[in-house]
């Protein structure tokens, strides 16, 4: 490109600078979502690792156990080796907590932890947020996080649970702030001192021993002596490949966010790209004399295309630079308002890395590029006689679709490939998904090939019955909207897009919403579930059995119609197979599972009946013998589904006392009786279990309000950040209408002068807007919402029956929406043209 070409280039987008305006908007929105993620995801790794360098400060050498624990004597062995400075074992172990009305707290199923309370003040794996560390028996701190949730106060009491389940009051000394430290999970953590840690939990062993090295000597070398000195049977490693594991426990979360997040920025890129291309072919609509002029001085094709493509990529490059400011404020952003997507990410300078730059550079600059490459070519293929001809008569001929023939070719073949994929997918249930997500984008993307072709259609048959009410404003309106089928479709194209993603992922929450609702109702067919915290340490037990007495405590009850006791016990030749069973007298109504094959009538001694997942893993069925114990083989005779229970074999009373005994109940399933409100019972189940601190308590509307929360959640974030693409697709529809207008003005001054008025004039501006938008949202949620429905139907063939659910309300709220705002971008242009003077226009030759 020589050097007048670049004048020229940049002297046309100073001529062009308000109408590109627009288009420059759309990238610097994309570019700084996409690149505002990557600000995300690098200053949340930065502020994990700052606040672990805190949490795991002064280590230098730590040791832990492959299996097992960390004897007193190996602390002993590695206090002696040459270079260590200071030593000191953790002791982590569990330890129930209960909150201000006797409850057990858990995070996911899990109660919280003990901590010693550190023998070297530098080596603390904790910092204290107020208070002091216990000293005395009796004493405790507790983690700040838990301290606010529970609502405990300083010198106040704090209730634990011991190994056995019994209660023990403690007074609240301190509160600790463990910084981000992933490794408890959210748990509840407190800190006692050694003789309460014998008491409580049993525990005397080390989970970890810490070291500190020497002035001088070099952590590498004192992990080797360490590990030496430990003998086999332990991991050791250096302080700083500590810091880096804790960091990645506490970031990986940050990391799934930012893959949805990039999807999300991808998606905004692609419509802005739509917004170019618009842009630019309008633009080289408009400037057809001009370039032809170019032509006729001597300008080859290829210049001339050059050309227009270096204005796309001076637009590009000064748009990602405006995207890359912008993404320091979305990253912020994200951090600010981490609470939104359940994370605990400290607050942090933005970071920005240099591939965060290339990318919104790169991505910005290339997306302008290839969306102005068409533009560009039809720009060089301008012929010089062209300056000779009336300027509408070029502006008609612009943009008409060539090769419609080589278009449907196209795009019926990736229409057929899409289909065939779903069709491919369909069967093969959850994984298949990907086939059937994958199709439809290549669905999505036919469309979009044919979208010059069937826009004008749309147009003219949705614009129909607004004409013959209307009248000739909005017949006007359909024959502007039909003049440019390429600028029509890509203006359709882009704001179908985000509608079309939102209207999917809309469909598989309502899907997952209804299956997850129906799944919750068929495995909780009581109101409770109650069985005991488990508080031994060690998570591939069984729990241990109900409190004795309580059922029956339950039953004298009259808000209470079923009480059914649950036994449970682990098969002796499969470690990995639960066996439960229920006293036949109470094995009735709700309890019973859903049977899919076979029948429970003959469950007896010497048979079994197997949940029907657990049967398809093992390739049983019915008449199979199946070995669980002493007894010798089972034979099976029934497959169940939707139990009240996770065990995976159902064996008769008989059965079950002959190999294990009558023992105790580890499971209460509790139902209300007629007319007594969820409430009530919860009320009436509370006031019984104050004597029972270690029995946990689940019941099904806490399920149903925790699960709907959780899907609200996921359906506000994707609309949020799908938003980001509609919106940027709205403003190409305003952006298309000024260029419009401007391109128009001598065609609008005319039919003013035939008699149209400014309010009519603007009328049928606004109705062209709210045709293509009316298009582009009825295309987006149609496609989308058949997208959603068949990548329902594997989810659903997966994890449970039913058909997939079509939020028609919510599609239509979102529709309108997009619509409405595309309406209302268009407002600006449609009163600028009304108030153009007619004269001024008419005599416009630019």
């Amino acid at each position: 490109m020589n050097r007048p070409l670049l004048r020229l280039a940049l002297a046309g987008l100073r001529a062009h600078a308000v109408r590109l305006a627009l288009t420059g908007f759309a990238v610097v929105m994309a570019v700084g979502f996409l690149a505002g993620t990557l600000v995300y995801g690098d200053t949340a790794r930065s502020a994990f690792y700052t606040d672990l360098a805190r949490s795991a400060r002064n280590v230098d050498v730590v040791v832990e156990p492959e299996t097992g624990l960390v004897p007193p004597a190996a602390v002993e062995r590695i206090r002696d080796v040459d270079g260590v400075a200071a030593v000191d074992g953790r002791v982590i172990a569990w330890l129930g907590v209960l909150d201000r009305n006797g409850r057990p707290i858990e995070s996911q199923e899990h109660i919280g932890y003990a901590l010693s309370v550190p023998g070297v003040a530098a080596l603390a794996p904790y910092d204290l947020a107020a208070g002091r560390l216990p000293r005395a028996p009796g004493e405790i701190a507790v983690d700040r996080a838990t301290v606010a949730g529970a609502g405990f106060v300083p010198d106040g009491p704090v209730t634990v649970l011991d190994q056995a389940g019994a209660p023990h009051r403690m007074r609240l000394v301190g509160v600790l702030d463990l910084g981000v430290n992933r490794l408890f999970g959210g748990s509840a953590v407190a800190a006692l001192n050694p003789a309460d840690l014998d008491t409580l939990t049993g525990t005397t062993d080390y989970a970890q021993v810490v070291v500190r090295a020497a002035g001088g000597t070099d952590p590498a070398e004192l992990r080797d002596r360490v590990a030496a000195a430990v003998g086999p049977g332990h991991q050791t490693m250096t302080g700083a490949g500590l810091r880096d594991r804790l960091a990645r426990q506490a970031a990986k979360y940050v990391d799934g966010f930012l893959a949805v997040l990039l999807g999300f920025g991808l998606v905004s890129l692609t419509v802005s790209a739509f917004v170019i291309y618009n842009t630019f072919a309008m633009l080289g609509a408009q400037r057809a004399r001009e370039l032809s002029l170019l032509r006729c001085v001597g300008a080859s094709r290829r210049q001339v295309a050059g050309a227009v493509l270096l204005e796309a990529s001076i637009l590009g490059l000064l748009a990602s630079l405006g995207g890359l400011l912008a993404s320091l404020l979305v990253g912020y952003g994200l951090i600010r308002g981490r609470e939104l997507v359940a994370s605990d990410i400290p607050l942090h300078a933005p970071v920005v890395r240099w591939p965060t730059v290339a990318v919104a550079l790169g991505f910005g600059t290339l997306v302008a590029v290839l969306a102005a490459l068409v533009p560009a070519l039809d720009a060089g293929r301008v012929p010089p006689l062209a300056a000779l001809l009336a300027r509408d008569t070029t502006e008609a001929g612009a943009g008409r679709g060539r090769r419609p023939r080589l278009r449907i070719a196209l795009a019926g073949t990736l229409t057929g490939v899409g289909v065939l994929a779903v069709l491919t997918g369909l069967p093969l249930a959850f994984p298949g998904l990907p086939l059937v997500l994958g199709g439809g984008m290549v669905v999505l993307l036919g469309a979009v090939v044919a979208a010059p072709l069937l826009v004008p259609r749309a147009v003219r048959l949705v614009g129909w019955l607004p004409a013959r009410i209307f009248g000739p404003v909005v017949r006007l309106a359909v024959a502007n909207a039909r003049r440019n089928p390429r600028r029509a479709a890509a203006t359709t194209s882009a704001l179908a897009i985000g509608v079309a993603l939102m209207a999917m992922f809309s469909v598989l929450l309502a899907t997952a919403r209804d299956q997850a609702g129906r799944e919750l109702t068929e495995n909780f067919p009581v109101e409770f579930v109650l069985d005991r915290v488990r508080t031994d340490g060690d998570p591939s037990a069984v729990r241990g059995p109900l409190p004795a007495g309580l059922a029956s405590r339950l039953r004298a009850d009259p808000a209470f119609a079923t009480v059914a006791e649950v036994r449970r016990a682990t098969a002796p030749l499969d470690a990995g197979i639960r066996i439960w069973a229920v006293p036949p007298e109470q094995f009735r109504g709700p309890i019973r599972p859903e049977v899919t094959a076979g029948s429970l009538t003959g469950l007896g001694p010497g048979t079994v009946a197997l949940n029907r997942q657990f049967a398809q893993e093992r390739g049983l069925g019915i008449g199979d013998r199946l070995a669980l114990g002493p007894s010798g083989p089972l034979t099976v005779v029934a497959l169940y589904d939707d139990a009240p229970t996770d065990g995976a074999a159902l064996v008769s009373w008989p059965q079950f006392l002959a190999t294990y005994g009558v023992g105790g109940p580890d499971r209460l399933l509790v139902d209300l009786a007629p007319g007594v409100s969820t409430a009530a019972g919860r009320q009436a189940l509370d006031t019984v279990l104050v004597d029972y601190p270690a029995v946990r308590v689940r019941g099904l509307a806490d399920q149903a309000d925790a699960l709907s929360a959780t899907l609200d959640e996921l359906l506000g974030i994707f609309a949020a950040l799908l938003g980001m693409s509609v919106l940027i697709a709205v403003l190409g529809i305003g952006n298309t209408l000024a260029l419009s207008v401007f391109e128009r003005r001598r065609e609008s001054a005319t039919v003013r002068a035939l008699g149209l008025s400014r309010r009519q004039l603007a009328g049928m501006l606004l109705a062209e807007a709210a045709l293509v938008a009316a298009v582009g949202t009825l295309s987006g949620t149609v496609l989308g919402a058949g997208l959603g429905a068949a990548a329902a139907v594997g989810l659903i063939g997966s994890y449970g029956h039913g058909l997939p659910v079509v939020p028609i309300g919510q599609l239509a709220l979102c529709a309108a929406l997009a619509a409405t705002a595309a309406v209302l971008a268009s407002l600006l242009p449609a009163r600028r043209a009304g108030r153009a003077p007619i004269v001024a226009a008419l005599a416009d030759d630019e």
